[in-house]
């Protein structure tokens, strides 16, 4: 770090502070790591203030931002400054800098001025350690190994950017309460919330386009609730964003993509597009043939609402959980043979329409005994869980009439009667 940086000084509950600007690159080499700090292997537990870092996450989500997105920024690195006696504070009034300023101004300089290292300094992160390492692998576009990490080339020019810092004198247990404070009560956005805003996950972005605007919306914005994953009873919406989500990107990984790359890292305009043609098609489909769905959207605005709320109540494909259940076993339907008696080959392919009949004949209510140990439990409540969503799937293909492997049926069989498998499956409706 240089040895005179402009900062401006601050206080805050019992604690004095800096905020100034480095360079990326004059940080990555300022810093130490926590466990790099002498005598960090002999701490005790309630000593140790600072979380190991996740290289894993910062190689494949930290590192590739900073490297590659132009738009990107940072929040204020803090950093606990070890060694610090020889670090002064020298305001810009003792430079006579603010002798002929109106006394405004004056007031205003009393906290602004330069701070000055001795070189002895030690500079600990107590909030922002993954960004710093992933400064470091950003601008190199290679981890502590030298091996090339993915997604980055390396980009140099980051050396040069502002991030912005905070310094806090280091004290053993006044710096670890900062660590714990500031992470503890930094809540992570929901599910929802971070589809709202992502625009690296191209599913996200194509879920987002297919509830905008009025003319090409398949579902309204305002039927889609993005605050939480669930539907509370007295909800007005249809669905949720993240349940949306989640049958987007069952409908596109059915879909070829170029080498190993997965959809929802689709980058060219082109390929969304090509994903979002697909993903229509499916919705399309579904909201105009499955009554259930047509049914809760026929009525789109307020006087709707209570329609909703009473297909929710009554069936499961007014629940998050069962309309995924249905995107799902609808494309497993896709792909699989289905005996017609009285056929030439006793089987063919079915087309969507025809598979959407076999989905309506299915009694989707709540009350319905076969859903019981399949998506609600014995006292009648809906269970979640993706395990629960598949298994739950492959219930439906069954019932529709497609024929399972026996591996499937016994699968079946114990998520539904556990050890009891010798009970047979009810007769499928089509």
């Amino acid at each position: 770090m240089a040895d005179l940086i402009p900062a401006m000084r601050g206080e805050f509950g019992t604690f004095e502070y800096w905020i100034t600007t480095m360079h990326v690159g004059d940080l990555v080499k300022s810093i130490t790591i926590p466990k790099d700090v002498d005598g960090w292997d002999d701490i005790s537990i309630e000593e140790r203030y600072q979380r190991d870092i996740n290289i894993n996450r910062v190689k494949k989500e930290i590192a590739p931002y900073f490297a590659n997105d132009d738009s990107r920024f940072s929040s204020a690195i803090i950093l606990a400054v070890q060694n610090h006696e020889g670090m002064t504070f020298e305001p810009l009034q003792k430079f006579g800098v603010s002798d002929n300023l109106p006394q405004l101004y004056v007031s205003a300089a009393e906290d602004i001025g330069f701070l000055t290292f001795s070189g002895g300094e030690v500079f600990i992160p107590l909030d922002g350690q993954h960004r710093a390492k992933a400064f470091e692998y950003a601008i190199r576009g290679t981890d502590d190994n030298n091996k090339p990490i993915e997604k980055i080339a390396g980009n140099a020019s980051l050396a040069n950017e502002d991030v912005p810092v905070i310094l806090v004198r280091f004290a053993s247990e006044p710096s670890r309460r900062i660590f714990n404070k500031v992470n503890r009560y930094a809540k992570p956005t929901g599910k929802g919330q971070n589809l709202l805003t992502d625009d690296d996950d191209a599913i996200a972005v194509i879920t987002r386009r297919i509830i905008s605007g009025e003319a090409n919306a398949l579902i309204p914005s305002d039927l889609v609730r993005w605050q939480s994953n669930t539907l509370s009873a007295i909800a007005r919406e249809f669905t949720t964003l993240a349940t949306l989500y989640d049958a987007n990107i069952l409908i596109a990984d059915q879909e070829p993509s170029p080498g190993k790359q997965r959809p929802k890292d689709a980058a060219t305009d082109e390929l969304k597009e090509f994903y979002e043609d697909k993903i229509r098609e499916v919705w399309e489909h579904l909201l105009g043939c499955i009554e259930i769905f047509r049914e809760a959207l026929l009525d789109k605005d307020e006087s709707g609402d209570d329609r909703r709320r009473e297909i929710r109540e009554e069936m499961l494909l007014g629940k998050p959980i069962g309309q995924l259940v249905l995107v799902e076993a609808f494309l497993d339907l896709r792909k699989r043979r289905i005996p017609v008696p009285g056929s030439p080959s006793d089987s063919y392919w079915q087309t969507d329409t025809e598979l959407c009949a076999r989905l309506n004949k299915i009694d989707w209510s709540l009350r319905n005994p076969q859903w019981r140990g399949v998506l609600t439990n014995e006292a009648g409540r809906v269970l979640s869980g993706k395990t629960t969503a598949r298994l739950a799937a492959l219930f439906v293909v069954y019932l529709c009439g497609a024929q399972l492997t026996e591996d499937e049926r016994t699968r079946l069989r114990e998520h539904i009667w556990g050890a009891d498998t010798d009970r047979e499956l009810p007769a499928p409706v089509a």
